[in-house]
C-alpha cells in the first residue's frame, strides 16, 4: 500500500492537481478571511468554517476523478489488477494519498487563526474541532469520489457525477423530509452529509457524528473494492 500512496502523491505533486487544489482552497478561504475578519475586525473564524464545505463540492472531485477512471482509460489498471497487491490495498492507498493532499490544505489554513490570535483571543477549541470536522467531512467526500471514479473510464464524467452527487447530499442536509415512511426518512437524513458537521462547527465532539463520517468512508471504500474485485474476476 505504501507504494500506491507514494505513486499517487508523485502524480498529485508532479502535475498541477495538488497545487491547484491547495491554491484554490487557500485563495477562497483567504478571501473570506480578508472580507469577514480583517476588514470587519472580527476575531471569529466561523465564517470561514461555515463557507468552505460548499467549496469542497467543486474541489474534491479534482482529487478523485482520475484515480481509477484514468487508469481504465490508459489500460494501466490491468497492471494493478494482475499485481500481487490486494485490491483493498490499492483502493486504500489511493484514498490515503488524496486525503494527505487534502490534509495539507487544512494545515495551511491554520495560518488564519494564528494571525487573529496576535490581535485577539481565538477559541482554539473551536478551531481544533472545526479542523477535525473538516478532515472527516473531506475524507468522506473523497471516499465517495473514489467510488464514482471506479464506475467510469472518463475522468471528466466522473468529476461531473461527483459534483452532482455531493451537491445533492449537501442540499439534502438543509431540508427536513417527512415522507410518511420512517425508513425513507432515515435514509434521506443519512444522505444529508453536512448535518453531522454542525456539532464540530460549534466546538463539540459528538461520537455519533464521528462514527457517521467513518461509516461513510468505510462503506464507499468497500463498494469501490467490490467494484474493482468484480472487474478483476472478469
Amino acid at each position: 500500500m505504501n507504494a500506491i500512496v507514494k505513486k499517487e502523491l508523485r502524480v498529485y505533486f508532479n502535475t498541477p492537481i495538488a497545487w491547484v487544489f491547495i491554491a484554490v482552497l487557500m485563495c477562497v478561504s483567504g478571501l473570506f478571511f480578508t472580507l469577514f475578519n480583517l476588514f470587519m475586525a472580527n476575531p471569529s473564524v466561523n465564517v470561514i468554517f461555515s463557507s468552505l464545505p460548499l467549496v469542497f463540492v467543486i474541489m474534491i472531485p479534482l482529487l478523485t476523478m482520475r484515480l481509477f477512471s484514468e487508469e481504465r482509460a490508459l489500460k494501466t489498471d490491468q497492471l494493478l489488477l494482475t499485481s500481487p497487491i490486494s485490491v483493498a490495498s490499492i483502493v486504500w492507498g489511493k484514498f490515503l494519498a488524496a486525503v494527505m493532499v487534502f490534509g495539507v490544505a487544512i494545515v495551511l489554513m491554520l495560518i488564519y487563526p494564528i494571525i487573529l490570535n496576535i490581535y485577539s483571543d481565538v477559541s482554539w477549541g473551536i478551531v481544533f474541532t472545526n479542523n477535525v470536522g473538516f478532515f472527516l467531512l473531506g475524507s468522506a467526500l473523497i471516499s465517495i469520489g473514489i467510488f464514482i471514479s471506479s464506475l467510469t473510464e472518463n475522468q471528466f464524467t466522473a468529476g461531473i457525477i461527483t459534483i452532482a452527487t455531493l451537491l445533492i447530499m449537501f442540499l439534502l442536509s438543509g431540508i427536513s423530509v417527512s415522507s410518511g415512511y420512517a425508513v425513507v426518512d432515515k435514509i434521506i437524513a443519512y444522505i444529508g452529509i453536512l448535518k453531522s458537521f454542525d456539532s464540530f462547527y460549534i466546538g463539540l465532539f459528538n461520537v455519533v457524528d464521528i462514527m457517521y463520517y467513518v461509516s461513510i468512508i468505510i462503506i464507499f471504500i468497500m463498494l469501490t473494492v467490490y467494484r474493482i474485485e468484480r472487474r478483476r474476476v472478469k
